[in-house]
């Protein structure tokens, strides 16, 4: 029988796993492959002098089948959630180059004439809901030759993977029964236990350290029945119900006169069906297999073994079983890995329930960072500490004046681009509206002599028809009427709001907090303000976007909102305004002006 052991790594130094043997240039991979792994544990057990489990868990292989390590996006975990990122199936694209959707090319319809459709390349959840975007950091430096010669530096180029990020491992542990397993895994977690602050992954000789922390994910639970975690014990799936075999890590896959050939994949999947369910019908409804030259660094002789040519991660085979598969079956079939090499993680695969055939929207993209515990703080190390006592500057004192100018300087850059933003979205909704009706308005809100409540209420009483209380008239009918009728697509309202009913409730006081609590950059649809504003915030220990509340922001920052809400109120205004004239003036054939 099997079981895997899921294992977290937080990267303590910038990592590289070498994808080729350019002897100037290392890029490294954006998973941590189970070759670079299977190299950490013998390094740890050969310093710790176990000769004997370095023969039985390394060498043999007999036991510990090794994983590649995925990006895992804890900041998204809750009950239940699919939160580490494996290779995207390669039979999803995004139509046109800025493409917002994900289509399955297999469904019926998918490839339309003339549409141009672009491979989606970063790691997905298996729920498709999330992608995550892992950091690397690219140097140029000169270093010493390593043939002893003396001279001048060689210039060398590395692409490495940023420290603090946090990757997901699971071992196969295969063994007689279920109490072997348990123990085998209590012994591998103590020697990685042992080892802690030695521990190094990639290659040595490069200028990316390699320092990581590891543990297992769930120490109450070390394992798991599942290759890839997923809510809920039932994985059972009807017969004729139609299912992806998704390659999770590169197969080395040989052809028949015995060379690599990595499109040998479609029938080794028929092979390995043949073997574990003999007698069973199986059709292969499509297939999509890319070729991957898969290469590693032998720690131990300290040189690069033979490259191979190899089916890619993300490669699919849809499937169709003409029974019953039970939840057993299902583990059973991902327990025996595609081609050879399996000690080292390769040939893995999952089955994974195909996408809907309709297009859906593309997931929001998140870096594999450590989750915050309340009362602490992570380093960019991934170190954990307890977190210090909050900063609460008095507004009336210089530290008050000067985390209120932090504060508005991190923040005014960021209500500008989502007035961009929301200007943008909304270009094809603003007819009739026209630059010069747009002027007018601006002219309201930028006047010198005003304050921004000042301003807020003028351009409040111009748009609704307070005579008398502004120095600018007031507008016409039909100006309204073109306000009215422009539409406003705001990503925190279901359906888009006529643009006067969006400025209108505008006014200086409590006004503009109300409006401002409406308006402002929510942190599910634009994080970079939540983020700014965190960089800078005082009361802030690590400089990261609260998790305790919606907003993401701290007590301190979320009282700054309320002090300069008219101020924030009459940037985002002004800046949609001037963003708005000037989409509608590069919109060819616009209608005649409306007059105030």
């Amino acid at each position: 029988m099997s079981a895997y052991l899921p294992l977290r790594y937080v990267l303590t130094d910038s990592l590289a796993v070498r994808t080729s043997f350019d002897p100037l240039r290392v890029d490294s991979e954006t998973t941590v492959s189970g070759r670079a792994q299977r190299g950490m544990l013998a390094a740890a057990l050969r310093r710790a002098g176990l000769e004997k489990e370095l023969t039985a868990w390394v060498a043999r292989g007999e036991h510990v089948r090794f994983a590649p390590a995925h990006p895992r996006l804890e900041q998204h975990a809750w009950d239940g959630a699919q939160v580490v990122a494996h290779p995207p199936p390669a039979h999803l694209y995004t139509p046109g180059k800025d493409g917002d959707t994900l289509v399955d090319v297999f469904a019926p319809g998918a490839d339309r004439p003339g549409v141009p459709y672009r491979a989606v390349r970063d790691p997905l959840t298996p729920d498709r809901s999330l992608r995550a975007a892992v950091r690397t950091t690219a140097e140029r430096y000169l270093g010493r030759s390593r043939t002893g010669e003396a001279g001048q530096g060689v210039p060398f180029f590395t692409t490495s993977l940023d420290p603090g990020q946090v990757f997901e491992a699971r071992w196969q542990l295969r063994g007689p029964d279920h109490a072997f397993l348990r123990d085998l895994a209590e012994r591998i977690v103590t020697v990685l236990t042992d080892a802690e602050g030695s521990l190094t992954l990639g290659g040595g000789g490069t200028r990316a350290h390699g320092g990581v922390t590891v543990g297992p994910l769930r120490p109450d639970r070390l394992l798991s029945p599942d290759r890839v975690e997923r809510p809920g014990a039932d994985r059972s799936l009807r017969a004729g119900e139609e299912v992806d075999l998704l390659l999770l890590s590169p197969a080395l896959l040989v052809g028949e006169q015995g060379q690599g050939r990595p499109h040998a994949l479609v029938p080794a999947v028929r092979e390995l069906l043949a073997r574990r369910l003999p007698g069973t019908a199986v059709a292969v409804v499509a297939a999509h297999v890319e070729p991957v030259l898969v290469g590693a660094y032998h720690r131990a002789y300290r040189g690069p073994m033979a490259q191979r040519w190899a089916a890619a991660p993300g490669s699919v085979v849809r499937l169709r079983v003409e029974r019953e598969l039970t939840t057993a079956l299902v583990r059973d079939l991902e327990a025996h890995p595609l081609g050879e090499r399996l000690v080292d993680g390769y040939g893995q695969f999952t089955l994974a329930d195909p996408p809907p055939p309709h297009p859906e929207p593309l997931p929001p993209t998140s870096e594999p960072i450590s989750a915050r515990s309340e009362g602490t703080v992570t380093l960019p190390d991934g170190r954990v500490l307890p977190a210090p006592a909050p900063l609460t500057p008095e507004p009336d004192s210089e530290l008050g004046t000067l985390y209120d100018e932090l504060l508005w300087n991190a923040a005014a850059q960021r209500v500008r681009d989502h007035a961009r933003a929301l200007a943008q979205a909304s270009v094809h909704t603003l007819a009739p509206l026209t630059p010069s009706l747009l002027g007018r308005l601006r002219e309201v809100v930028s006047h010198p002599d005003r304050t921004a409540d000042e301003a807020l209420t003028a351009l409040g009483d111009t748009l609704n028809g307070e005579d008398g209380r502004t120095a600018h008239k007031i507008l016409r009918e039909r100006a309204v009427r073109v306000l009215e009728r422009a539409r406003l697509v705001h990503p925190g309202e279901q359906r888009p709001v006529a643009v006067h009913t969006w400025l209108s409730g505008l006014s200086g006081g409590a006004a503009a907090v109300a409006w401002w609590q409406r308006n402002r950059p929510r942190f599910a649809q634009d994080p970079a303000y939540a983020q700014a504003l965190a960089a800078v915030d005082l009361a802030s220990p690590d400089g990261l976007p609260s998790t305790a509340r919606e907003s993401a922001l701290s007590a301190g920052a979320q009282q700054w909102e309320r002090r300069a809400s008219a101020r924030l109120c009459l940037l985002l205004v002004s800046s949609w305004l001037a963003e708005a004239a000037r989409v509608l003036r590069a919109e060819p054939d616009r209608a005649g002006d409306a007059q105030c």
